[in-house]
């Protein structure tokens, strides 16, 4: 998308010749992207739909966009989807207590466009997420170890299990140990921050790089290493996506106390 409006800025692509244009994970967007791709849909269909989730906003500097002040109608065609099919209502529940002072608290849109939304439940009922202290890094990949290996006896295919963290050195260790475990992982920084779907392999991925991505058994560890007081609330977005890739089941763990961590115990 951005090979596209670069192009498009410099002329290579005019504007209004695309009769539609999606644009998915708008929250990412500087406004004056979104400004630009508004230009390059046809006048005559108008037909230009952004998938906008302020709760997955996760990216510093990024604000929220005034519609009109980027020349795109959205009065009147705006809808707000306020039911989560994506996760069960316990892992919804669990990240909204975790994040709600951040992210916003559950509203509705009454001619507000900037409105900041959350869903007002899961689709579907589940289990629980599990958090779990450990005494170390090491203890909290034996942790997750078990874990997964816990779900593959329960049904689930190695495929449908990711493992996320938000340091690239701890995903390291936690890999070494995965593999001493025997559980297949399909790490994405070995392939250009991309996962290998043809593989029946855990997938192994940073918070970060898990964004828009997800899968039914999701174990997050580490967390007590995101401590840094000035970016707590960055890594609390973080986090809520991080758990909020999990659409049946998650594990979480860590070994450092934090206060991004003593949320997640209270």
């Amino acid at each position: 998308m951005q090979a596209v409006l670069d192009a498009a800025e410099r002329g290579l692509i005019p504007g209004g010749q695309y009769d539609a244009v999606l644009i998915d994970e708008a929250h990412d967007f500087e406004p004056q992207w979104l400004a630009l791709a508004a230009k390059m849909v046809n006048p005559d269909t108008k037909a230009l739909m952004i998938v906008y989730d302020d709760a997955q906003a996760i990216y510093k500097g990024r604000k929220r966009p005034v519609w009109k002040q980027l020349g795109i109608e959205a009065a009147g065609r705006t809808t707000v989807l306020k039911v989560n099919y994506r996760n069960t209502a316990q892992i919804l529940r669990f990240a909204r207590k975790f994040a709600a002072d951040v992210i916003g608290a559950p509203g509705v849109c009454a001619g507000d466009e900037s409105a900041i939304l959350m869903p007002e439940d899961g689709g579907r009922e589940g289990v629980e997420p599990v958090v779990r202290q450990c005494v170390s890094h090491d203890g909290e990949a034996h942790a997750i170890a078990e874990w997964l290996l816990g779900r593959k006896a329960a049904g689930y295919q190695w495929g449908q299990m990711a493992v996320l963290y938000p340091r690239h050195y701890i995903g390291e260790r936690f890999e070494k140990i995965l593999a001493k475990s025997g559980i297949p992982v399909n790490v994405a920084k070995d392939h250009g921050n991309r996962i290998q779907t043809e593989r029946d392999a855990v997938r192994f991925l940073s918070m970060h790089n898990a964004k828009g991505l997800e899968f039914p058994c999701v174990a997050i560890g580490g967390l007590g290493e995101l401590k840094k007081a000035e970016d707590i609330e960055d890594d609390i977005r973080l986090t809520y996506v991080a758990i909020t890739r999990a659409t049946h089941e998650a594990f979480i763990t860590y070994s450092n106390m934090s206060e991004l961590v003593g949320r997640l115990v209270v």
